[in-house]
């Protein structure tokens, strides 16, 4: 197995806040393959005490940091196999101490796919555009010297077409400057607002998206599920998305950055300037910013997603009830089954709680009877489609001909039911029922006992 990268434990530790005698031993252990509960009970002496929630911090962060390290090795050995690495570029790839900074300092040096710049280096236009950003007395008479580089055969045609060229190589270097990067990724960050429009006027697919055919808010203030909402919108063709900042301010910045106040083709690189913000630049911060406004958005669904599932799983069973489990639905009707205490189907049927008076009615008879030959005291209805009409029926039912009846009934999370219904667990525990049976059995059964289940 390969080494892993060496890191600055001395940073890591202060970072995570514990002391490098513990770190080091903890970090070993790690890297053993031993477990974080095995260490946490049987290696305390060797940790200093140190808890599961401080060894999972250490082993995240030095996997983070080891990551890092590999990457700007890698960088390394791809841009000294171009003869292009200096003393200060090493300095300041070690150095770096983000994944964002380590890749604004090798964007220059990655392989590029087919450009305008690579197309005009091709060419040989790039002694003419590194003539005019270095100010070259050559280059004084930028026409003259242009219409020495037209080539027929390369498609340069006149000297419009070598300017245009060299223009197309400048815009790339800039583009490429990590120092112009962090700047306009500050103000594009401080200043950028998530806007979304809609695209078209199909009314059906505009309304489940009505909040947000015209919406704008700061990206540091966009929440999570609106994050996820407009991604949905986009992805449906509905929405368009875009993020606006305050390109006037990056611009200066730019400007003041790579062009010199008396370069003599200073307005032929303010040219240059905008193109490559406009073209290269905003369209990656564009992009980058939404990535990580979805990562953000992403972890924090998954994290109110365990928190619900958790709060879901711990709901106190209901032991010694004997169930009716309602799974609804319409056009293929409700799909009903007794449980007994401990969760088996007693009998199983579907109604129609939609459609004709007279199915209705039967509905009623065939809800009623079943409660009362199974001595049935409660109901789970699972809150998929037809939940509210099942609801209602309910509520008149117990309300009327089982007034006698101490009955409730109370709404079930059905989520996985359909997919529990086809599974082989499913056949395997109630291979009697077909599938339309099995998700109504599993809806009750999630009501008697939501861990087990």
């Amino acid at each position: 197995m390969a080494s892993a990268p060496d890191i600055n434990l001395t940073r890591a530790a202060r970072e995570l806040g514990v002391e490098l005698v513990q770190l080091q031993p903890t970090l070993e252990l790690l890297d053993a393959g031993n477990t974080i509960p095995f260490i946490t009970r049987y290696r305390k002496d060797v940790t200093g005490g140190l808890d599961e929630e401080l060894i999972e911090r250490i082993r995240d962060r030095i996997r983070q940091m080891r990551q890092l390290e590999e990457r700007k090795q890698t960088i390394l050995r791809s841009i000294g196999s171009q003869g292009k690495l200096t003393d200060e570029l090493r300095r300041q790839i070690e150095r770096a101490d983000h994944v964002r900074r380590l890749e604004d300092l090798y964007l220059p040096y990655r392989p590029k796919k087919q450009t305008l710049a690579t197309k005009a280096l091709e060419n040989g236009l790039g002694p003419l555009a590194a003539e005019i950003t270095s100010a070259d007395k050559a280059a004084a008479d930028l026409d003259s010297r242009a219409a020495e580089f037209v080539n027929e055969d390369k498609g340069i045609h006149a000297a419009a077409d070598a300017v245009l060229g060299a223009g197309h190589i400048i815009a790339e270097q800039y583009s490429e400057r990590a120092d112009l990067r962090q700047k306009a990724r500050r103000v594009f960050r401080a200043s950028g607002r998530l806007i979304s429009s809609k695209v078209g006027d199909d009314g059906k697919k505009n309304d489940l998206y009505r909040d947000y055919l015209e919406y704008s808010e700061p990206l540091q203030r966009v929440p999570p599920h609106r994050v996820l909402a407009i991604n949905r919108g986009e992805r449906a063709g509905v929405l368009r998305v875009k993020v606006d900042a305050d390109t006037e301010s990056i611009q200066r910045d730019a400007m003041a950055l790579l062009v010199a106040e008396d370069h003599p083709h200073r307005d032929f690189l303010a040219g240059c300037v905008r193109d490559s913000l406009s073209r290269l630049v905003y369209p990656s911060l564009e992009r980058e910013a939404r990535r990580e406004l979805t990562d953000r958005a992403e972890t924090h669904a998954v994290d109110v997603f365990a928190r619900n599932l958790r709060k879901l799983l711990l709901q106190p069973p209901l032991p010694g009830r004997r169930v009716l489990a309602v799974d609804p639905g319409y056009k293929n009707g409700c799909k009903i089954a007794a449980l007994d205490e401990f969760g088996n189907p007693l009998a199983h049927s579907v109604v129609f709680i939609v459609g004709k008076e007279e199915r209705i009615a039967e509905a009623r008879q065939k809800i009623v009877e079943m409660i009362r030959t199974h001595n049935l005291d409660v109901i789970a209805v699972g809150n998929g489609t037809a939940c509210r009409e099942t609801e209602q029926l309910l509520s008149e039912v117990i309300s009327t001909e089982l007034a006698d009846a101490n009955l409730a009934y109370t709404v079930v999370n059905e989520a996985g039911a359909s997919v529990y219904s086809t599974s082989p667990i499913g056949r395997e525990e109630l291979p009697d029922c077909d599938a339309t049976q099995r998700s109504a059995v599993s809806i009750g059964r999630r009501l008697q006992d939501p861990l087990s289940e």
